[in-house]
């Protein structure tokens, strides 16, 4: 069975409709046709209805997606292995981390490391919604959450304290929040639910429950630029807020510990490039802590 037969048939599962399929695979709607056709010539049945809403899976189809997604997860391992077998300090390294992470520990471990390695070549992806280690999206990520599933090894970084913060000019109109009120009569400004989910329910051991959400942003510095503006209050990392001359602490004695997780997948732990830049960054936290 031609494998690339297989990765059109799930490409278009994934996306439904011809078109959609066509610009995942950077090909023409007739190139997905004709590959299905080819395919289900191959398997001897039908893998698709065709509906108005696009193509869903016929019984056949379904029952050997997964089939054709274990294919996937070999031919990604294959890939994998191979791309990373060389061990010379040259070439590409793509990292995903927080913004506020990546400029105060991974941008200074990786202006060191091109000065020692003119050679290597650095990928650098931020936000909270962080790339795919186990699918091969990068090749290590920095997170804030240890993740709980999938094939990935995992090494605690650092535990950095988080707190909360306002302007002065916030602070005098509005007062610094009362403990047990739920910040009633205040405004929080907060990364979005699914990102930060326990944010939500407390921040510093305090329900939110009685605070108006006057901004959702799903990165740190923006935030942390909305709370200079007087707009509201902001849980920020300690390590960049307590240098801003334009914050102020809510509460100085209440913080918020946040462990910081680099997440590498395990076929790359051996590869000397990804692992000088593992070390960088891990040297990098090590001197903040």
């Amino acid at each position: 069975m031609n494998w690339d037969n297989a990765r059109f048939f799930l490409t278009l599962a994934r996306a439904g409709t011809l078109r959609a399929a066509a610009q995942q695979l950077g090909v023409d709607q007739a190139t997905v046709g004709r590959r299905l056709q080819a395919f289900e010539a191959e398997i001897g049945g039908r893998l698709f209805l065709r509906t108005p809403q696009g193509y869903q899976l016929s019984e056949s189809g379904a029952m050997l997606l997964a089939d054709a997604e274990r294919m996937e997860a070999a031919a990604d391992a294959f890939s994998r292995k191979a791309a990373h077998s060389d061990r010379q300090l040259a070439g590409p390294v793509r990292i995903a981390a927080t913004d506020t992470v990546a400029e105060a520990f991974v941008i200074p471990a990786l202006a060191e490391l091109s000065r020692r390695h003119p050679e290597l070549e650095f990928t650098l992806l931020t936000g909270l919604s962080l790339s795919d280690v186990a699918a091969g999206e990068v090749d290590f990520a920095i997170r804030s959450l240890r993740p709980d599933k999938g094939e990935v090894l995992v090494r605690k970084l650092a535990a950095i304290d988080m707190s909360l913060y306002a302007s002065p000019d916030y602070l005098a109109r509005r007062g610094r929040p009362l403990p047990g009120d739920g910040f009633a009569g205040h405004e929080l400004l907060m990364f979005p639910r699914d990102t930060v989910p326990r944010h939500w329910q407390r921040l510093c051991g305090e329900s939110v429950d009685q605070a108006r959400i006057a901004l959702q942003a799903n990165s740190q510095l923006t935030l942390r630029q909305a709370a200079l503006a007087g707009m509201g209050i902001a849980m920020l990392s300690c390590f960049i807020a307590d240098e801003d001359a334009g914050l102020e602490r809510v509460w100085p004695d209440r913080v918020d510990p946040v462990d910081m997780w680099l997440v590498l997948h395990p076929d790359l732990q051996q590869v000397a490039r990804v692992r000088a830049a593992v070390e960088a960054i891990a040297a990098v936290f090590d001197a903040g802590r």
